[in-house]
């Protein structure tokens, strides 16, 4: 995928503890996105390419679903977090991972391929249907591609039930944030038109908030981790000012206050969209 200076700024930190920060919300979303990949038809023996591979979560769960058999490949222009992913797939002994560094149109990626995929990297880009394009382009006639992104629609005012919660105002921080920053914050539902524009068929849908309260539901820290990591941004931009939002307690607050309230709450959509290249 070819980075362009007219792409929105990337708005979350690039630090060790973003990249751990990845770990967790991968832990998050890896139901959403393995059911995803299962519906597009990931499985033994195929060649994958991963797309803004970052710490390599999503890589690492394509290689669960092709086995041994298969490979796949991940590619992100940042060395720095792709150290991390080569880390863990030799932790796990996974030999048929690889990362490399650069972008998906231009780097030497070995393909064709028979699947490309992505987690939350569309929306980071100023032309997601020229993004696809360049991605289709590496996978073979009758290959699949497959992604999920963030639908972030502004106009829903709450997430939660009942609706005055800690929760509600953090996500509307982070929501902000994203829309100032140009991110392409309706990208989930978007997907649809960007797969129809980069030339592919009408792709199938899947759409999944992940909801919950009481003590034990994992939105809390996963929200109030995108939150910290966009605090340089939220500042930056004169969201808010992240000094009065006592970060390092956040997930707690927002637990708390959910149980105190009896509070359940849930997530903004993760879209998913899966085609097969004609």
């Amino acid at each position: 995928m070819e980075y362009s200076s007219a792409d929105p700024a990337y708005a979350l930190a690039r630090t060790q503890d973003e990249y751990e920060r990845l770990g967790r919300q991968a832990a998050f979303l890896h139901g959403t996105t393995e059911r995803l990949f299962r519906a597009a038809g990931l499985g033994p023996g195929m060649r994958v390419l991963d797309v803004g591979s970052g710490a390599g979560d999503v890589a690492l769960l394509a290689a669960s679903l092709v086995g041994p058999a298969g490979s796949v490949v991940g590619v992100d222009v940042d060395p720095a977090v792709l150290s991390v992913a080569r880390g863990r797939a030799r932790a796990l002994g996974l030999d048929h991972v690889r990362f490399v560094e650069g972008d998906a149109a231009t780097a030497d990626l070995d393909g064709p391929f028979d699947a490309a995929v992505g987690r939350l990297v569309l929306m980071y880009r100023a032309d997601p249907a020229e993004a696809l394009r360049h991605i289709a382009a590496r996978v073979r006639p009758g290959g699949v591609l497959a992604f999920q992104e963030l639908d972030l629609d502004p106009s829903i005012p709450s997430r939660s039930l009942p609706e005055q919660s800690l929760w509600n105002d953090t996500g509307r921080l982070v929501v902000e944030t994203f829309r100032r920053a140009g991110m392409q914050v309706r990208m989930g539902r978007g997907l649809f038109a960007a797969f129809r524009a980069a030339g592919l068929p009408a792709p199938a849908m899947l759409d999944e908030a992940l909801t919950g309260g009481g003590p034990d539901f994992g939105g809390y820290a996963w929200l109030a981790g995108v939150t910290r990591s966009l605090a340089p941004a939220m500042a930056k931009l004169g969201v808010a000012d992240p000094g009065g939002l006592d970060l390092e307690t956040l997930a707690d607050r927002i637990r708390a206050d959910a149980i105190d309230h009896g509070t359940v709450v849930w997530t903004p959509s993760f879209v998913g969209a899966h085609a097969v290249k004609p």
